[in-house]
């Protein structure tokens, strides 16, 4: 059969209605959930995961959600970490970055561009409220900043 006879035959009218079906909306909405679906999957990078998780700490996901974290958890880039009054975190990046987040504190993962080990790249945590400690990993020293709501913080050799 040739692609016009395909065609047509989408397009024949219903027997039972006498109208004519379209295949466009199918077509549309297989193209959305394809093509549409992935975006979520593509943008999320794991940039390293949690080590150790003391009470209830949550990811704030790009998307919007929220997750809990658990213990052994990826955590990715964009995502938020929060821990509540009585909460704590430890997330390990992928370049041995440690990071400890206290009580009531959020920070954000905001960009992770690692190399290799002394190669440059950039790694922007947002701590928006609370406190954390930061041990740097092998990357290098110069990528480091950390964004608070009053000030830029970077890390010298």
């Amino acid at each position: 059969m040739s692609p016009r006879g395909v065609i047509r035959t989408l397009l024949a009218p219903d027997p039972t209605t006498g109208k004519r079906r379209s295949c466009g909306r199918s077509i549309l909405v297989a193209g959305v959930m394809l093509f549409g679906g992935g975006e979520a999957a593509w943008s999320e990078e794991r940039i390293g995961g949690a080590e150790i998780v003391i009470n209830i700490v949550q990811g704030d996901l790009p998307s919007g959600g929220i997750t809990p974290v658990a213990q052994g958890d990826a955590v990715y880039q964009d995502e938020g970490v929060r821990t509540r009054v009585d909460s704590k975190a430890k997330v390990v990046l992928v370049d041995q970055t440690n990071v400890t987040i206290g009580p009531s504190s959020t920070i954000k993962l905001d960009r992770f561009v690692y190399d290799g080990a002394k190669q440059r790249g950039k790694i922007v945590f947002n701590l928006a409220k609370g406190t954390c400690r930061l041990i740097v990993g092998d990357a290098d020293k110069r990528a480091y900043t950390i964004v608070t709501p009053t000030a830029a913080i970077g890390i010298r050799e």
